[in-house]
């Protein structure tokens, strides 16, 4: 084959250009993450203008702009806990904006209150405190942190809730009002917890408040008959698993209902409705639904003649 003098093999013109390529490639200016979060965010495409931030986040000493926009996004997307720690080093790195970090806290904590988010409430809440400690919090029951803080009493906690559901607006006083409902059950005061479900029922709240007051009263149900079946009191036991039935949700609490249902009726001899509960409490359970396996074990002990 001819070759023009001078000229190099093909293949080391192929490596030439391949160096070229890779250096210009090398040099090329990176994408500007930040810029192209605005554009998204400007879009309201939160969840993609919140991966750009992230990606800008990574600079070395990203502005107080740039958490600023990133903390609004996370809002926008729900990612409280993210929005409260950005908030949170804002006003620690950047002292002059530390106002505007607390009103992304409030805001944070008041989406968290809508969500029944405690953890993200209470990690909001001690960002106010720990940026602006005399800020009067009111309706966003900010007591509700100390139950989550070394030393908090969950009492304390409770009374301010109760404190600030007395001044806050229907909506937002549902919503704590739920919440102190909720803390009440982890503390195992199933009675406190179920009145304040019920009162927030009685207030025609919305739909989604109704559906969370009924899964707590549900939840009170089956745990006070869970204790009422371990005292041996079959009756007052079968007594609250009907109450959680009838509330009719969760699903999920519903079937946990049938299947202690079914474990007092055959303590009870009573082995027919024993099968027909642990049936109901085998309905809708996926593969791993442990409610649904514990169910159909049972019945296998009591159709194969074993003992509960």
């Amino acid at each position: 084959m001819t070759r023009w003098p001078g000229a190099a093999p093909r293949s080391g013109r192929r490596w030439r250009w391949s160096v070229v390529a890779f250096l210009a490639w090398g040099c090329a200016p990176s994408p500007d993450h930040e810029r192209l979060g605005d554009r998204r965010y400007a879009e309201r495409s939160f969840t993609d203008a919140l991966a750009e931030y992230r990606l800008a986040m990574r600079r070395r000493s990203p502005s107080a702009e740039l958490r600023s926009k990133f903390g609004a996004a996370a809002l926008h997307v729900g990612d409280l806990q993210e929005a409260v720690g950005v908030y949170r080093d804002l006003a620690r790195k950047e002292p002059a904006s530390a106002l505007e970090a607390v009103e992304g806290l409030m805001h944070a904590a008041k989406l968290a209150i809508d969500g029944r988010d405690l953890a993200a409430l209470g990690q909001a809440v001690a960002g106010v405190r720990e940026i602006q400690p005399d800020r009067p919090l009111g309706a966003l029951a900010a007591a509700l942190g100390a139950s989550y803080e070394p030393g908090g009493r969950p009492g304390d906690a409770l009374d301010l809730l109760l404190q600030a559901a007395a001044v806050s607006d229907r909506a937002e006083a549902d919503s704590l009002l739920v919440l102190y409902g909720d803390v009440n059950v982890q503390l195992l005061q199933f009675d406190a917890g179920q009145r304040a479900y019920e009162s927030v029922l009685r207030r025609s709240p919305s739909p989604a408040l109704a559906r969370a007051a009924r899964s707590g009263l549900a939840t009170c149900a089956v745990q006070r008959g869970r204790d009422a079946l371990g005292a041996g009191l079959l009756d007052d036991a079968t007594g609250w698993f009907r109450t959680a039935i009838a509330i009719g949700e969760p699903d999920s609490i519903v079937r946990i209902a049938w299947l202690l249902s079914g474990d007092a009726a055959w303590a009870a001899g009573d082995t027919a409705r024993a099968v027909d509960a642990y049936r109901h409490a085998a309905t809708g359970g996926g593969d791993n639904d442990a409610t649904a396996a514990r169910a159909n074990e049972q019945l296998q002990k009591l159709l194969g003649g074993g003992t509960p």
